[in-house]
């Protein structure tokens, strides 16, 4: 979750070993086998780490903290990695360009909490003459092409009656989107929490819309790659199994988490409270008709933005059932 400013901070019970022993693959020089699993500071290792869910892990889990969904995805399609979580964007832009993946679980929202959306926003500094995002015509805006910011940003112009072409969009990391927004060579930056909140409250600058007011659509997705699915099922299951339970366990204890959270990202608690999602409830679920008109949608706007060719379909393999039975009685959590 969190790239720029690298010089002063990095910006499931039930399972038997005899089972994991079977996923030998990957083992490590104690012979337990070993998940790769990809993440983004602040993100699901917080989580679980706050619930208590890696202690005694019949397992062991490689982290791989990455910047953004992109290169987690690209690494999991290239099979570096065997599973990690993204919102329902960057996972859709990777699929839909033959990344070798599958989603196995789905994050749909029941119940939005007050500030839901307000850490995906378009920014500009504090000096901009941009005031509205009707501004934004014929102007430079930063994103990470494909992510949760780029597809914020494609819907907030849609709402707006802008036209994609209208804008200039440059596709950059956060890092070097939030120098180009300083430095002034692009005129604004969309993007999403943590970022939102270290550039609002470290930074002075300025949001110019967030997304509070757009309708929810997608969700969070787990995904995993092909390899693995094939290999190291019975890890990924008791893996899932442990966000479960740490789920449950945030809804008691939101300030834990945040102060979790920012102590392992070195980010200020302010700036991690700026992008909370405090009070939002989330459901894990298997693909179902619904997510999958969604998904479409999502596609349709990144065909018509000229990021994807063509429209795949995620009914047709884009989706692993293996983990079904899992979500049937599943109980609300919190997202992340």
């Amino acid at each position: 979750m969190i790239a720029f400013n690298l010089s002063r901070r990095l910006i499931l019970g039930g399972l038997s070993m005899a089972a994991l022993a079977a996923c030998a693959p990957g083992g490590d020089k104690d012979g337990k086998p070993t998940l790769r699993v990809g993440d983004q500071k602040g993100g699901v290792r917080s989580l679980l780490t706050a619930a208590g869910e890696l202690n005694n892990l019949p397992y062991k889990i490689e982290w791989a903290d990455m910047p953004a969904a992109a290169p987690l995805l690209e690494a999991m399609s290239a099979g570096a990695l065997d599973v990690g979580s993204s919102s329902a964007p960057p996972f859709l832009f990777a699929y839909g360009n033959g990344a070798q993946i599958r989603a196995i679980m789905v994050t749909r929202v029941v119940e939005r909490g007050p500030q839901a959306g307000r850490g995906s926003a378009i920014l500009v500094s504090k000096d901009s003459p941009l005031k509205t995002i009707y501004d934004l015509r014929g102007k430079k805006l930063a994103t990470a092409k494909g992510s949760i910011g780029h597809d914020v940003a494609l819907r907030l112009l849609d709402k707006a009656g802008i036209a994609f072409k209208d804008v200039q969009f440059v596709y950059l990391s956060n890092s070097e989107a939030k120098a180009a927004l300083s430095t002034g060579s692009v005129d604004a930056w969309s993007t999403w929490a943590p970022y939102t909140g270290i550039a609002v409250v470290e930074n002075g600058d300025r949001v110019l819309i967030d997304a509070r007011d757009l309708p929810t659509e997608g969700g969070g997705y787990w995904s995993a790659s092909v390899k693995a699915l094939e290999t190291k099922k019975p890890l990924i299951r008791d893996y899932i199994q442990r966000y479960m339970r740490a789920r449950e366990w945030a809804l008691a204890h939101p300030e834990a988490l945040a102060q979790q959270r920012s102590k392992e990202t070195g980010v200020p608690i302010e700036a991690i409270r700026y992008g909370s999602t405090a009070g939002t409830i989330s459901e894990l679920t298997m693909m179902d008709d619904k997510i999958l008109a969604s998904q479409r949608a999502t596609f349709e706007r990144y065909k018509r933005a000229g990021v994807i060719d063509k429209i795949p379909d995620l009914k047709e393999g884009g989706y692993d059932h293996a983990f079904d039975d899992l979500f049937a009685k599943h109980p609300a959590g919190v997202t992340g």
